[in-house]
């Protein structure tokens, strides 16, 4: 391992972890090279200095751009978890820009980057592979950047973007370059998802040519089990006299072919996902105007060199936005990990990377699964969706964890299978689990100004040890926890279980227990109680899912929830989400002021 500042570095599993000082920060970046197989990993950066303010991004491997710099107070730290997936070559498979340097490098930016560790740990997660062209690949050198190198950034770890695109290619040569498809296909593992956009250059391919071989990509990516997905292309900067992009800016091939419209047609037919790149980006070309998109491509002034069809740094990451709300449209599974929705589409051109703006406020999250963040695309808990509710000076960190009481939550594998003589599960040795301690941690931990939001109920009731909680307890331990926060000068605030899908005829009812002891520790400690449980039915009620059959599988139902009566599909956590937020309005809690 290689790293421009000292640091310590010990090996775990075979791979190197650097431990670095503790406020070590330094005017320019820091580069770590992992000695790792290719594969998909997740780097753990703990950002922040201890002594100064800094502002610290994440780039790995062909300049991916995985976290655009953030800013951090003096003592203030954010720990970021990132997935990336390695390959050889590091940029694109064809090895136009070479080979690059072999296992995972990961290099800070920003003006003041500063990190007290970088991990690295193999994982498996499900892919969103990219089949294109240069306007998607990863550049390793120049001006150039592809929408696909930026996309990372916009994704939590839930899932791994493999970028193959690769630059010259069309739907032709990666159906005939055995570096291409025959190479990617049998990377493909069911579940995976692949966004194909191909068409800049099939300049003279004729139309049932590239109708056929799009099939075929679709067809291939099914044999593995993935998710095909087609994406319309991105347009070039071609105006005419009228304002309106010209027939090769909407890449119209020279024998007149609508390549855009195939592919809409070809999508339809064969029942695959579109993402229209080709009409978002014309809308935003052509309301910007020819002088004022000029920022979003390759121009001499800024980057030495004028160029209608590739992407400055700043144009990737807008049309990386514009991919993210296609993705979200078409309801695709990726769309789960989208971290604040889309990239800003804006012509201004940032003098430096453009920064976060600092996290006042941290929303602590600890729950069950119908809160957690999602390890695959269902089911979908609503803390994931809550993020994206709030303005950039709220961060929330998503502790939820599937399957727990609030006691197994709190004390994980100390919870024995043995009741006492009050017929409460016994608790040896009395130790808090990791994720609390990270919460009540001095340093890292809830601070002055945060919220703990805290949600159980559902797996308590459980009549076996470890998770079963009688109402006195599950009582007791949620007092304790909400006056823990507020000894921190944090705010918490209690929810009762959300309701799962149970109807009395055509009308959905209440199913959980634990509602007397939330609102008792409620009263006991100050702390605002939001009834989820009554929200969640009323909205069930609202959107007409009684009466249903009890396949959850289809229709309305199985659009809200993920194949049981109890947890979402990403639809239905963002309305669970939602109906949270608008309770803290409703309930006038001081956080609805950071709300969008």
């Amino acid at each position: 391992m290689r790293r421009t500042a000292g640091a310590a570095v010990l090996l775990v599993a075979g791979l190197a972890v650097t431990e670095g000082a503790a406020g070590a920060a330094t005017p320019t970046a820091v580069d770590y090279s992992f000695n790792v197989a290719p594969g998909d990993y997740e780097v753990t950066v703990n950002l922040g200095s201890a002594s100064q303010a800094a502002q610290t991004g994440v780039q790995v491997e062909a300049r991916r751009t995985m976290l655009a710099p953030v800013s951090t107070r003096a003592g203030e730290f954010r720990r970021e978890v990132l997935a990336v997936n390695v390959r050889s070559p590091e940029s694109m498979p064809t090895g136009e820009e070479g080979t690059g340097k072999p296992g995972l490098q990961v290099h800070l930016t920003g003006s003041r980057p500063a990190a007290s560790n970088v991990s690295v740990t193999p994982v498996r997660r499900p892919r969103l592979f990219v089949i294109s062209d240069s306007t998607a690949s990863d550049w390793l050198n120049g001006p150039k950047r592809g929408w696909a190198q930026k996309l990372p950034q916009l994704l939590k770890p839930g899932t791994v973007v493999a970028n193959y695109a690769d630059s010259g290619e069309s739907t032709v040569s990666w159906l005939s370059n055995p570096r291409l498809f025959a190479t990617v296909q049998p990377l493909i593992r069911a579940g995976d998802q692949v966004l194909i956009q191909l068409a800049h250059n099939d300049k003279t391919t004729p139309e049932s040519t590239f109708r056929a071989n799009l099939g075929k990509l679709v067809d291939g990516v099914r044999q593995r089990g993935g998710l095909p997905v087609l994406v319309t292309p991105p347009v070039r900067h071609l105006f005419g006299a009228n304002g309106k992009l010209t027939p090769t800016g909407l890449v119209v091939n020279t024998l007149g072919v609508d390549l855009p419209a195939v592919i809409r047609d070809v999508a339809g037919k064969l029942g695959t996902p579109l993402v229209d790149l080709t009409a978002r980006s014309r809308a935003l070309l052509e309301k910007l105007g020819e002088s004022a998109s000029w920022p979003i491509y390759l121009t001499t002034q800024h980057d030495g060199v004028q160029d209608s069809t590739h992407f400055s740094e700043h144009g990737g990451t807008v049309m990386a936005g514009l991919v993210t709300q296609g993705m979200a449209d078409a309801h695709l599974p990726a769309a789960a990990f989208l971290r604040t929705g889309a990239a800003p589409a804006c012509a201004a051109r940032p003098a430096r990377p453009a920064a976060a703006a600092a996290s006042t406020v941290k929303v602590w999250l600890a729950g069950d699964s119908t809160m957690a963040d999602p390890r695959s695309s269902c089911p979908v808990g609503w803390g994931n969706r809550f993020d994206a509710l709030f303005t950039d000076q709220v961060s929330v960190v998503n502790k939820a964890v599937s399957g727990r009481s609030i006691q197994t939550w709190l004390y994980e594998s100390n919870v024995t299978g043995t009741k006492n003589s009050a017929g409460e599960c016994v608790v040896s040795p009395n130790a808090f689990a990791q994720r609390w301690r990270d919460m009540l941690d001095p340093v890292n931990g809830m601070h002055a100004g945060d919220y703990l939001f805290i949600q159980f109920g559902i797996n308590d009731g459980d009549a076996n040890c470890p998770r079963h909680v009688g109402s006195a307890r599950y009582q007791s331990l949620l007092t304790m926890m909400a006056d823990a926060a507020k000894s921190r000068g944090a705010h918490p605030v209690l929810l009762t279980p959300v309701a799962a899908i149970t109807c009395s005829g055509s009308t959905a009812v209440g199913n959980r227990g634990f509602l007397t002891p939330t609102t008792a520790a409620g009263t006991a400690t100050g702390a605002p109680v939001i009834d989820l449980h009554k929200l969640s039915y009323t909205l069930y009620n609202a959107l007409k899912l009684c009466p249903n059959d009890g396949d959850y599988s289809k229709g309305a139902v199985g659009a809200f929830f993920c194949n049981d009566h109890t947890h979402f599909e990403a639809a239905g956590a963002d309305r669970i989400a939602r109906v949270v937020a608008k309770a803290l309005r409703d309930q006038k809690i001081g956080l609805a002021g950071y709300l969008k």
